[in-house]
């Protein structure tokens, strides 16, 4: 399954598991993501819900550009992008059980974006985290709009203007990451340390306190985002450079330069 889910104690676990394309999100796996997001919100005995990538490279490497490539105007844009992308930030904001984000490799574009949906995040020290949705032409959603109040304007500025990506250490010196450890193994034993922690706790208590946090963000800009990031990949300068880069990757895959 490209999205699977466990059960580890108080954590229920889900996982992008497309490690050969980088657990990138196509309009498929987005919404299957989606809806492991919100069936595991809802499981009986789960404190806390983590999402990860499979292997030890990926958190997320964002959108699957073949996706980015075929698209053909607005409609498709709106449903990868909108219905896709935006469901799983969506299905993260509304869960009503805290979001850890479990970073196990590289978080890029839409996998660094759903670091400022989730509540808590732990990454591996060898991440780097950015989102280069400039250099392709699109906008991406949360950073622009929901980091400036979660990390300060020029933080955010910076990362969503020159598309630059930066390490773990750095992203928890900013506040976008909470711990740092040396091995995916670490990064499981912090997850279910951390929701242990909040499972100890009473759990109206810490709904009602995840339900505040939630409403304490900026949703209406994140929606504006969202239809920032649909116009802008429906862009023809957009689609041809996706185009133009899947096509070198397949040269490159036959043996051609």
């Amino acid at each position: 399954m490209p999205v699977h889910t466990r059960r580890d104690g108080p954590v229920s676990w889900v996982v992008i598991d497309r490690e050969g394309k980088g657990n990138s999100l196509d309009y498929e796996h987005a919404r299957l993501l989606a809806e492991a997001v919100r069936g595991e919100c809802g499981a009986p005995g789960t404190s806390v819900v983590a999402i990860r990538g499979a292997g030890d490279r990926f958190f997320s490497t964002g959108v699957d550009l073949e996706s980015v490539a075929s698209i053909g105007g607005p409609g498709d844009s709106w449903r990868l992008m909108y219905e896709g992308l935006g469901g799983v930030c969506r299905a993260v904001a509304e869960c009503p059980k805290p979001v850890v984000a479990a970073v196990n490799g590289h978080a890029i574009g839409i996998g660094f974006e759903l670091l400022h949906a989730a509540d808590i995040a732990v990454a591996v020290r060898w991440a780097k985290l950015g989102t280069p949705a400039v250099r392709w032409g699109m906008v991406p959603p949360a950073t622009p709009t929901v980091a400036p109040w979660l990390i300060g304007y020029k933080r955010a500025a910076y990362l969503v203007l020159t598309g630059d990506t930066i390490t773990a250490e750095e992203a928890a010196r900013q506040g976008i990451v909470n711990f740092v450890v040396d091995s995916v193994e670490e990064l499981e034993a912090k997850v279910v340390e951390v929701a242990e922690r909040i499972a100890a706790n009473d759990p109206w208590a810490v709904r009602m306190a995840r339900e505040l946090l939630r409403e304490a963000r900026p949703h209406a800009m994140l929606q504006r985002g969202l239809l920032a990031l649909v116009y802008s990949a429906a862009r023809p300068e957009t689609v041809e450079r996706a185009r133009g880069f899947v096509e070198s990757r397949r040269r490159r895959g036959a043996g051609g330069g």
